[in-house]
């Protein structure tokens, strides 16, 4: 009997060491925060020393007004890594979620799952509110490139080199546009093959600049980057690159800026 129960506490301790071990491998799936340069140098320390290899990067407007909401992306790469994550935090301002899979806690942006990655590359969308008085702010991030495998194993991750704002004060300042002043429709055909459309309307004369981008996050086609009178505007994109070559099915992405306000939609080339 007394064998039983040694063995009984035995068969316990086991579990609870494979629960605490299990703990420390998946603990972290849905995202962490505070890993940033905001906070230290320890960045993604869990998954060992950082690796010159990870390249994260963040895109996105260097100067927004006070108050207004603009869009980033946020690129993380490693050749023949399958999956990423990431912590995006700021100084002043607020993030909010654009790209599905992401979440927002203690007000930085991290993932809730392992995000895949294509040809060892993933963009991610975001937005950032400027604080309500002028001046700068700052976009810290750090980006985990791994083997999808709910574990460490093989995992790499890098900083990104931080994204300085001017925070701009509208005050007395006479604003050029606002949303109310354009119109964007989704672009059709949507699957499409082999050219879509994206319509703009104008209420009046404004700097347009349309360009497609692949997942990736690699800018391939440059639609429009010129000043434009008001009025009704067709452009069509017929799946190629700015060299003429075509381009593979999949998602693509149109990061369509008018006045400096900027939108981005999701496409997709079915071949």
């Amino acid at each position: 009997m007394k064998n039983v129960i040694l063995s009984k506490k035995f068969f316990t301790a086991l579990i609870i060491i494979f629960f605490a071990s299990s703990v420390i491998l998946f603990g972290n799936i849905d995202g962490r925060t505070g890993r940033t340069l905001k906070t230290s140098t320890s960045g993604c320390s869990c998954h060992g020393s950082v690796n010159t290899g990870v390249t994260v990067t963040i895109a996105g407007p260097d100067t927004v007004n006070t108050g207004q909401t603009q869009q980033f992306s946020l690129t993380v790469s490693n050749a023949g890594k399958t999956g990423m994550g990431l912590d995006v935090a700021t100084r002043l301002g607020v993030l909010g979620v654009v790209t599905p899979g992401l979440h927002i806690a203690n007000g930085e942006l991290t993932h809730n799952d392992n995000i895949t990655m294509t040809n060892g590359s993933v963009t991610v969308f975001f937005s950032y509110t400027a604080p309500g008085t002028g001046g700068t702010d700052t976009l810290w991030a750090v980006g985990l490139a791994g083997n999808s495998q709910s574990n460490t194993g093989g995992d790499a991750w890098n900083h990104a080199i931080s994204k300085r704002i001017i925070v701009r004060s509208t005050v007395g300042i006479e604003p050029n546009i606002s949303p109310a002043d354009f119109k964007i429709s989704e672009n059709y055909p949507n699957p499409f093959n082999p050219s879509t459309n994206i319509d703009i309307s104008l209420a009046k004369k404004t700097e347009v600049n349309i360009q497609i981008y692949d997942v990736s996050g690699s800018e391939i086609y440059t639609l429009a980057n010129r000043t434009m009178n008001s009025g009704d505007h067709t452009f069509i994109w017929n799946a190629v690159t700015n060299s003429g070559s075509p381009v593979n099915s999949g998602v693509y992405f149109t990061k369509i800026s008018i006045g400096g306000l900027i939108t981005t939609k999701k496409m997709i080339l079915i071949k």
